[in-house]
């Protein structure tokens, strides 16, 4: 290619010389009856034919150089093309494999979908199932204040009936030792009293038997 750009380069260069080369060059004419004054000596026709048709500037007949910077210019708009395309190349390479990477893609991202969908659905049965959750152990949580209470009314209830029933035992139990002390005493008293006549009884019966005896001795 960067061949091909120097050749057309040196070519349009070329391109006055060879125009002027390819041009006909019309041969003199001669008249059919050429007047005496008309003739020329024959070294000077030749000299001129030859002149018309070979010149004499040698530079015309060789092509001119061509120029260096203009050579250099179109090297370098020659890269730079080259670099568009092999970054237009790279790009098309890039579009091609995504283009066959976007059905995978699209697989992956419906998979995913589905996958989401799947999980938002057991989000949504869990949430239910908390809120069901909730709802029963704030019931328990009623039921268990409700039977606390319950429990706390008949401790209540109780722990009176045995403060009625420790009264009560505790009444009678002062009045079962109030009659049994007094019960003890009046044993306590016809038993000092039994004593007290079984003793004067002997004492009347021992100076009886006293006054017995001694009557009998005398």
């Amino acid at each position: 290619m960067v061949a091909g750009k120097v050749r057309m380069a040196m070519g349009l260069q070329k391109s006055p010389t060879s125009s002027k080369r390819e041009t006909p060059l019309k041969p003199p004419s001669l008249s059919p009856n050429p007047s005496p004054t008309n003739k020329a000596p024959p070294k000077a026709v030749f000299s001129r034919s030859f002149g018309v048709y070979f010149p004499h500037s040698s530079a015309q007949v060789q092509p001119r150089p061509p120029d260096v910077a203009e050579l250099l210019r179109v090297v370098e708009d020659l890269r730079e093309r080259e670099s568009l395309l092999k970054t237009e190349l790279l790009g098309h390479k890039l579009l091609k494999e995504s283009v066959a990477i976007v059905p995978v893609l699209e697989s992956k991202i419906s998979s995913k979908n589905a996958e989401i969908d799947r999980a938002s659905k057991r989000v949504d049965a869990l949430e239910i199932e908390n809120q069901k959750l909730r709802m029963e152990l704030e019931e328990l949580r009623t039921k268990i204040e409700y039977k606390r209470e319950e429990i706390e009314k008949k401790l209540k209830a109780m722990e009176a009936e045995i403060s009625e029933l420790k009264k009560t035992a505790s009444d009678r139990s002062s009045s079962s030792i109030l009659i049994e002390s007094e019960e003890l005493s009046s044993s306590q008293r016809f038993q000092g009293l039994m004593e007290v006549t079984v003793k004067s009884n002997l004492i009347k019966y021992l100076k009886k038997l006293h006054v017995l005896c001694s009557y009998r001795s005398s």
